[in-house]
């Protein structure tokens, strides 16, 4: 069970996405930006049904597609692991609390980037309610999401280079 906490975390953030969609839906305009450039400012407009449309496709996608990775760990070949001391961590007596370790961790940084998409999505609708005219803080935003992976990604290596005796 505790395995599976990362996991429900994870859909907790999906679900947290779709009701953003559904609560920001009847307060949108009938045309929104739909790109914004580098600056924050929007550059592109769309209908605000295309707009929604697409962000359902690209949370639900990712959810799909991020879920099954997580929950099909055990199923990779062992080749396409790509582990420090992988012999090892991949042997018969450590094989599946490696795998358990491995999905557990991919689900936490799922939920990372499903909270990076809730964010820079809540910025849009900022934008698109009139309550902002750029977006507030994509760089720090995506700075936050850089550093998360930075330090999670060390934070493995840590964990796979040293050996257990």
């Amino acid at each position: 069970m505790k395995k599976m906490v990362p996991f429900f975390i994870f859909l907790g953030i999906c679900l947290l996405c779709l009701l953003q969609v559904w609560h920001y839906y009847p307060l949108l305009p009938d045309h929104v930006a739909s790109h914004f450039g580098p600056s924050g400012k929007p550059d592109s407009w769309s209908t605000k049904t295309s707009f929604l449309y697409f962000y359902l496709f690209v949370i639900i996608g990712l959810a799909i597609f991020l879920s099954l990775i997580g929950l099909l760990m055990a199923k990779i070949p062992v080749q396409l692991i790509n582990l420090p001391n992988k012999d090892y961590w991949l042997a018969a007596p450590r094989r599946q609390t490696t795998l358990d370790t491995l999905s557990c961790a991919f689900f936490y940084f799922a939920s990372a980037t499903m909270v990076l998409l809730l964010d820079m999505f809540y910025q849009t609708f900022q934008v698109q309610l009139g309550k902002a005219k750029i977006l507030t803080h994509p760089v720090l935003s995506l700075g936050i999401y850089i550093s998360f992976t930075i330090i999670f990604t060390v934070f493995l290596l840590v964990r796979f280079f040293r050996k257990k005796e």
